[in-house]
């Protein structure tokens, strides 16, 4: 493949699908989709919504799917999905593969699903500081997490609330490759 010249380059980051409106407009097609199918115009979209909005697109996800189409996206764990999270989503251009995972897939989900659950010992769907600690040593031992790769408590808890919940650590387990490396998702393509 030839390098890109500046000018084409340029012409790349003009024609950018994030830059692209229906009807010359000045909103972005995300914006656009996430209007059309916040139904209820609450600024969110639920689970259900979601799943419309999938299934209108071509892709039709089965109950398990749907469940982990919603961790994936609502990063901070509110049930629903903001304009933020929607928009963050949209972006990536595997979007729909990351959610239409195979049973091997949401075998090897269900691993972190299960630890997770394991140093939750109050049941209540979130990890203090502490029990995240003993997750993350865990996490080492079972050579899903290196040493060397960040223990940010304070930048996994999105929601700033002192707590890490399943969809914060899925979003950083995203962000740290953890569950590329499981042969959850595909690995992330560089640029």
């Amino acid at each position: 493949m030839s390098k890109l010249t500046p000018a084409k380059k340029k012409i790349m980051v003009a024609l950018s699908p994030k830059l692209f409106a229906f009807g010359g407009g000045t909103k972005p097609v995300s914006q656009l989709l996430f209007n059309k199918y916040d139904t209820d115009q609450s600024g969110l979209i639920s689970v259900a919504e979601l799943r419309f909005l999938c299934y209108d697109m071509g892709y039709f996800l089965s109950d398990a799917q749907l469940d982990w189409a919603r961790t994936l996206i609502d990063k901070d764990g509110s049930g629903e999905i903001s304009y933020a999270e929607f928009s963050a989503w949209w972006q990536n251009p595997l979007r729909f593969d990351h959610l239409l995972l195979s049973d091997e897939q949401l075998s090897k989900l269900r691993r972190i699903t299960d630890l997770f659950r394991s140093f939750d010992k109050k049941n209540r769907g979130e990890l203090d500081k502490k029990e995240f600690e003993e997750l993350f040593r865990e996490l080492i031992k079972e050579k899903l997490m290196e040493e060397n790769q960040a223990n940010q408590f304070d930048e996994i808890d999105r929601s700033h609330d002192g707590h890490i919940n399943f969809n914060e650590l899925i979003a950083w387990f995203y962000d740290q490759g953890v569950l590329q490396k499981m042969g959850v998702l595909p690995e992330k393509k560089d640029d």
